[in-house]
């Protein structure tokens, strides 16, 4: 690639340009290079961004000082364009403390107008803009240095696209109506990020679902314990203790070492030496009080909320097929049997959120009278892409 189709960012004068680039711009177009399997949190290798007309690859390996840059990208007045930004929301949560001000994902756009959810980088470009750009490296190693052009390509090809991305995207949500659900539908991404970075996590332990209260008071301990311990050697927690051992500990809550050497993969020298940590840990769970334990995480549905709940997947899925929306961001089974579970007063009084906003708009009115019997569902055309459709009962 010629030298002067991007501006590779390796010293603190370069820096500077950008971050006064990222100031005189009202949107930023951003993707990251990184590795994350083998850390407790991903290393970040190089980000790539869009802003002043120009192309920048920056360097986080070879720049110090960073601050400034992660200051203006998320300016509470600046537009962050970024694809799939889950990670890149996480990096900002990371390095700025916050999230950027404004997100436009073009992956979640196209969903909402009518391009399938979710399409990759290469997949989008040629679907909105007719454009091919090369798939990305995914076996690259991009925190070794020094960068080959090739893969300096691929990662600007990551950002070159995203304004044009945003703006045609906008051209077809304005023509459909959908412009005031952009915003909302983005920021519930960066809600969502910002809510599992703060969270404990240890009830999304595979197997929780089974525990009683003083049990899951256990995994809890041993979850803080085993997260605190990762994140000081830098590894990935199931390199710790794997979610299935910690379970097995909550089951049967090991008085001493040796009960707890007794239980099967404890074999591993590694796992003797932190037996006592172990042990300490579900001694700590023994002794909290009643009243804060955990409540339990198994659900006792009714047998209509999943009956129900595939019902209405079909009226969802048949509903975003009608308005071009695709069906995951829709609503998912999940959040229709919510909808079952609130007008079962299974749940509580608290309206779904899948009867708000445009959600709502689309889907409460169908939704509620299907569950209300004032709908029945028919086939209109074997040979039509969606060939069912629930109408209103004459009469």
């Amino acid at each position: 690639m010629p030298e002067d189709e991007f501006e590779y960012v390796n010293n603190s004068r370069r820096l500077a340009d950008l971050v006064d680039a990222i100031r005189s711009s009202e949107s930023i177009g951003l993707d990251t290079e990184f590795i994350g399997e083998n850390a407790y949190e991903p290393l970040l290798c190089l980000v790539q961004l869009a802003a002043a007309g120009r192309t920048w690859i920056l360097d986080p390996l070879a720049v110090n000082g960073l601050e400034p840059f992660w200051e203006a990208l998320t300016d509470p007045d600046k537009v962050v364009i970024a694809l799939a930004a889950r990670e890149e929301i996480r990096f900002c949560l990371r390095y700025a403390r916050r999230a950027p001000g404004h997100l436009f994902d073009p992956q979640i756009v196209a969903g909402l107008v009518g391009h399938g959810y979710p399409l990759s980088h290469t997949n989008l470009v040629k679907n909105v803009l007719e454009v091919q750009v090369n798939g990305r490296e995914t076996f690259t190693d991009w925190k070794q240095r020094p960068l080959t052009p090739h893969q300096l390509e691929y990662a600007a090809d990551d950002v070159r696209h995203l304004h044009a991305l945003r703006d045609t995207l906008t051209a077809q949500a304005g023509k459909l109506n959908r412009l005031e659900w952009l915003e909302p539908e983005c920021h519930r991404l960066v809600d969502r990020v910002a809510d599992d970075e703060r969270e404990e996590r240890w009830w999304k332990v595979s197997g929780s679902t089974s525990l009683g209260r003083r049990e899951l008071a256990t995994l809890r301990e041993l979850w803080r314990w085993r997260d605190a311990t990762a994140r000081d050697l830098n590894v990935p927690a199931r390199r710790v203790l794997k979610d299935e051992l910690m379970v097995e500990i909550a089951k049967r809550k090991p008085a001493s070492t040796a009960d707890l050497f007794a239980l099967r993969g404890f074999d591993r020298g590694d796992l003797r030496k932190i037996g006592g940590e172990l042990v300490k840990a579900v001694q700590m769970a023994m002794a909290l009080p009643q009243a804060d334990l955990p409540t339990t995480l198994r659900r006792d549905d009714p047998p209509q909320v999943g009956v129900l709940g595939q019902l209405l997947s079909l009226a969802s899925n048949g509903v975003a097929a009608e308005n071009r929306v695709d069906p995951q961001l829709l609503a998912t089974v999940s959040d229709l049997q919510d909808l079952v579970r609130w007008k079962l007063g299974v749940n509580g009084s608290e309206a779904p959120a899948v009867l708000e906003g445009w959600r709502g708009e689309l889907l409460g009115k169908p939704l509620l009278e299907v569950l209300e019997g004032k709908r029945h569902l028919r086939v209109t055309s074997l040979k039509s892409p969606n060939p069912l459709a629930f109408e209103e009962r004459p009469g």
